[in-house]
């Protein structure tokens, strides 16, 4: 881990160590590493004992702790990099044999034969399973060691609330994970509501003296620097704008990806940056505005895909493992929908965000793809394009995004 790492790392086990309520979020910006330090923040619980109501390391001798951490994901992609990240950190910092369970997509389960080690399942797949075998949730909750919530702004969703709370019925520690603590522009029911699921306590970055965590990251070189450039744009599609704390419609998302200057205008940004940068995500209004832009791309000779939710999965990995590749031929790599949360390939240089958006929480989903900085394998600047209308809301920094929410969050020791 990097100093900051372990400082997060080191404050987080002291919240989710101490007596009543063990809950918090990890806070830190997207690209930072939240996964490394909650696979480390696993580790420990696995190999923590219960003792007068507390938590605390097992005592060299003293047996094992047995139980689940369970992790808990909202997508395929991002349920695997979990399951990959933490049967690595286990190899290095575990203290006995134990499995991962996988319980996403096609997966079954089976609570008799459901061992200790960490369970990393898809929510979807929880809630749907639990509808069809009611003790589920109970059962595995009675064996949870700690939860640990991706993403976790999605927490106050009414599904995804309920398998949190069965699975933390027994009062294990629960950590959640985000670059955004809150769900809308201005605070709101939603937000004041995901921070009572965590006791309104988080950890974040101590900045050192640079003001924000974000400021601190890309001085040291952890994140890239990223330029800003707005591109104008006058559509004709006749666009309602959402309503407060609400994002546009899809129904507004799709006339604006059928919009010819819109469309244009993103093949155009496209053309540009392939000819300064070896890899280029581009988030569209629309499936249709992917899959017709990839095709625009590739007609040209230019290396081009397009991933939407319906992409089949053997064509979706191959995809991917392009993009992520060495090649140094420049490849675009256009979503709809997807891609937000969780991929990771650092070697994206650059990000067109042609998906108008009122969320900062998917906004700076989409800038962080391309955020990943020189002394995490990734570059020193990154370039983000957004694409905007000016007769349309929208907005775009990641500093604002990082530090919009602190009214609702205290200190855990506080």
């Amino acid at each position: 881990l990097y100093p900051y790492q372990r400082q997060v790392l080191h404050d987080l086990l002291d919240a989710l160590a101490g007596a009543g309520e063990r809950r918090v979020v990890a806070h830190l910006p997207t690209g930072a590493g939240k996964t490394r330090i909650a696979c480390h923040a696993a580790a420990a619980l696995l190999s923590w004992r219960q003792a007068d109501g507390h938590l605390a390391p097992a005592r060299p001798g003293g047996g094992p702790a047995g139980g689940l951490v369970v992790w808990l994901a909202s997508s395929e992609e991002l349920c695997e990099q979990a399951a990959e990240n933490l049967a690595r950190a286990w190899r290095a910092l575990g203290n006995r044999p134990v499995a991962v369970h996988r319980y996403w997509g096609d997966a079954r389960l089976d609570l008799a034969s459901l061992g200790e080690g960490f369970l990393v399942a898809g929510l979807q797949k929880l809630w749907a399973a639990n509808r069809q075998q009611r003790d589920l949730l109970t059962g595995i909750g009675e064996r949870t060691a700690g939860v640990i919530f991706d993403e976790a702004h999605q927490a106050v969703a009414p599904t995804y609330r309920f398998v949190t709370d069965q699975l933390a019925a027994h009062n294990p520690p629960l950590l959640g994970l985000t670059a955004t603590p809150g769900r809308s522009l201005e605070p709101g029911d939603e937000d004041y509501a995901l921070a009572e699921v965590f006791n309104e306590r988080k950890v974040a970055i101590d900045p050192r003296g640079h003001g924000s965590a974000v400021t601190y990251l890309i001085r040291r070189g952890y994140l890239a620097d990223p330029e800003f450039t707005p591109v104008a744009v006058s559509i004709e599609a006749n666009v309602r704008e959402p309503a407060a704390h609400m994002d546009y419609s899809r129904a507004a998302l799709d006339a604006i990806g059928r919009d010819l200057a819109w469309k244009e205008q993103v093949v155009e940004l496209t053309r540009t940056a392939l000819g300064s940068h070896r890899r280029v995500m581009v988030f569209c209004p629309s499936v249709g505005c992917a899959e017709e832009s990839a095709d625009i791309i590739s007609s040209e000779g230019l290396s081009a895909a397009s991933i939407v939710a319906g992409t089949p999965k053997e064509r979706r990995r191959q995809i991917i493992d392009a993009f992520r590749s060495d090649a140094r031929e420049p490849m675009a790599l256009f979503n709809y929908g997807v891609l937000t949360a969780g991929f990771d390939a650092p070697q994206t240089k650059c990000v067109i965000v042609a998906r108008p958006t009122t969320s900062l929480v998917l906004y700076s989903q989409m800038v962080g793809r391309a955020m990943r900085g020189p002394r995490s394998g990734g570059n020193r600047r990154c370039q983000i394009y957004t694409v905007v209308d000016t007769s349309l809301r929208g907005f775009g920094s990641v500093v604002e995004a990082f530090r919009n929410w602190e009214e609702l969050w205290r200190e855990p020791s506080s």
